[in-house]
């Protein structure tokens, strides 16, 4: 079992022809091309996300659902765009309303705002695996859609409200959280604000950003299903073994995301303000607080656990650690997330300025 799932041979094939059409996706060059990789890799994650559990198989139902419900917007705007039926979408359509229900069926897949509100309950009750592809391997595709579509100057301006309302959710959504995964599924709306705007400035930032972000996320997830460790509150005094390994396998994670260095996730804050500032410096603005808010519930989270009345057993640290068999993997990972922002910074400074 890796992180939370069984490995068998179905698990593979499904693996397999996920990752074929997030592949796909990429280089599809027509929009039914587009639309065929994208329900590859759904038809190709549902088998995956649906576990032993009641719970993960209602959030295989409802992902199944909410899927659904977007690729069905999407194929209906691919297809009146298409030169077969231009006289349906000239004459009985403006091209504004069906580029809206496009914009719309990718907002759907991708969880942004107003259609946001299927993600917190499905990664509630995924896998930390399934997690980490919801999270991340998914949004690739409707991203890679997204950066590709001309839009009017109206749309445009709704996507970019929309991307900043979904940061603020998340910020919000998130302080109310007692479970890691739904907070973790708060955590990715508001990164995906900030992806949204910075993959309209500038595509090859936003790559690298989504890049180390993955990274990131990987590294947290795998650190949470090493300790086994569920909740925000339950077991996290810092002196106690187990809430020293959350806190350096798991939750520095959290405050690495939000841009407190030197965590590597600084640089990507540093990254997309530099991005955003010169083209929507209000935006970034609303950005910077929603970020804030985060900022102040987990470092209130990681200052109640260090200051808790206790003393640190290093001998049961060590033998902990011993016992453990920390991955290779989660060590690399976890040194990159706690150094990482200052050789990244250094090796940047004359790009990013």
């Amino acid at each position: 079992m890796v992180w939370g799932v069984m490995l068998s041979p179905a698990f593979f094939i499904f693996f397999m022809i996920s990752s074929l059409g997030t592949v796909m996706v990429i280089l599809s060059g027509g929009l039914l091309g587009v639309w065929l990789s994208l329900e590859l890799a759904f038809f190709g994650f549902i088998p995956i996300l649906n576990g032993k559990s009641v719970c993960e198989n209602e959030s295989a139902v409802k992902y199944f659902i909410v899927q659904s419900i977007g690729s069905g917007f999407l194929l209906v705007s691919f297809l009146l765009i298409s030169s077969q039926l231009n006289f349906v979408s000239t004459y009985v359509l403006s091209q504004g309303v069906i580029h809206f229900m496009m914009i719309m069926g990718f907002f759907i897949k991708l969880g942004v705002f107003p259609m946001h509100f299927w993600f917190p309950s499905v990664m509630g009750s995924a896998s930390w695996f399934s997690c980490f592809w919801l999270g991340v391997v998914q949004k690739i595709g409707p991203f890679w859609g997204i950066s590709g579509v001309g839009m009017a100057s109206g749309l445009l301006t709704m996507f970019f409200y929309m991307a900043v309302f979904t940061s603020v959710v998340g910020a919000l959504g998130g302080l109310a959280q007692t479970q890691i995964r739904p907070l973790l599924a708060y955590s990715s709306l508001g990164q995906t604000g900030w992806m949204s705007l910075i993959l309209m400035s500038d595509l090859e930032i936003f790559i690298g950003y989504f890049m180390l972000y993955s990274l990131l996320l990987g590294g947290l997830l795998m650190g949470l299903n090493l300790i086994n460790h569920y909740t925000v509150n339950g077991g996290v005094s810092w002196s106690e073994v187990s809430g020293f390994l959350f806190w350096l396998f798991g939750g520095s994670y959290f405050l690495s995301l939000v841009g407190m260095p030197p965590f590597a996730g600084f640089f990507l804050k540093l990254a997309g303000v530099f991005m955003i500032v010169n083209k929507f410096p209000l935006l970034l603005g609303v950005l910077m607080v929603s970020t804030m808010v985060s900022l102040y519930f987990y470092l209130n989270m990681f200052f109640s656990s260090v200051f808790c009345v206790g003393s640190m057993d290093y001998g049961m640290l060590s033998s902990s650690l011993l016992e453990y068999k920390i991955p290779a993997a989660v060590l690399f990972l976890s040194i990159l997330n706690w150094l990482g922002g200052i050789p990244l910074i250094l090796f940047s400074g004359y790009t990013v300025f």
